[in-house]
């Protein structure tokens, strides 16, 4: 008789400890909706954080070899960039002439363009700025982009962010975005561009030669257009992602990136807001 009540304390105790095991039991919590590149780190660099802001997107669509472009265009773009600051997301696409920056995602980005496609062009959101004379540029030209870029800023739109960490000749980057009281419906794509600075390269009908060519797209982590995503693929209205770039054909030094949020619009992408992380 004893021994049947020991072996029945010890199965009590038995269970008891695997009920409390079970209850104290800790779950890994999920990643947001990471995903992540061809170079890739495995988790998140920072937590990043959003702000509700609009920087609209100041396109230059520019060739060395453009007469215009060294003559107006550059020196127009470069004045756009300096007096709006961090209120705007200037990129730099070239394209034509044999260009030694172009690249296949500033050519696709240069093919996405409606109406005509003739350089320099000077690009705010989806309106070119540039108003035409004949075949000449207006000098109302930067006023029109002035208006377009002041007018951006007051349109709510998609938070974006992006955080990054140089080592090891690799530049680590947590990117994002965020709808912050903003309606979540429409097909988007969020595009993250490694960008460098102080290239030095002969520019047609540039006052002086080499010229300095900055905010020039080099490469990307997804493409021209990025990662496409829909509401569905929001977890907390956020999605967030991460890509490694390998720094070895760059100064990396002058190497930082640019974050374009993209809207699809028919067959065509139009650039909503942006985001520069240095």
């Amino acid at each position: 008789m004893k021994k049947i009540k020991l072996t029945f304390v010890f199965a009590l105790f038995a269970c008891a400890t695997m009920y409390i095991s079970s209850c104290t039991k800790t779950e890994t919590a999920q990643p947001n909706q990471q995903q992540t590149g061809t170079n890739n780190t495995n988790e998140p660099e920072d937590k990043l954080t959003f702000t509700k802001k609009t920087r609209p997107v100041l396109l230059e669509i520019t060739s060395t070899g453009c007469p215009g472009c060294g003559s107006w265009g550059k020196p127009t773009f470069k004045k756009l960039v300096n007096d709006f600051g961090n209120d705007i997301t200037p990129l730099a696409v070239h394209i034509k002439y044999g260009d030694p920056m172009i690249t296949a995602e500033s050519q696709a980005i240069a093919d996405n363009r409606h109406g005509s496609r003739y350089t320099p062009q000077i690009w705010v959101g989806d309106m070119n700025a540039i108003i035409l004379t004949g075949g000449s540029i207006s000098s109302a030209s930067e006023q029109n982009a002035r208006d377009l870029m002041n007018a951006g800023q007051g349109v709510d739109q998609p938070a974006v962010a992006a955080s990054i960490k140089k080592e090891g000749g690799k530049l680590n980057v947590t990117y994002g975005v965020k709808f912050i009281d903003v309606p979540t419906d429409g097909e988007y794509a969020l595009a993250c561009y490694l960008t460098e600075d102080g290239l030095s390269y002969n520019q047609s009908s540039s006052a002086s030669n080499p010229t300095t060519h900055n905010q020039v797209l080099r490469a990307s982590a997804d493409g021209a257009f990025g990662k496409a995503f829909t509401s569905a693929d929001l977890m907390d209205n956020e999605v967030t992602w991460q890509f490694s770039f390998d720094l070895s054909d760059y100064n990396e030094t002058n190497t930082y990136i640019t974050v374009v949020l993209w809207k699809k619009d028919g067959n065509r992408y139009v650039p909503v807001n942006g985001y520069i992380a240095k």
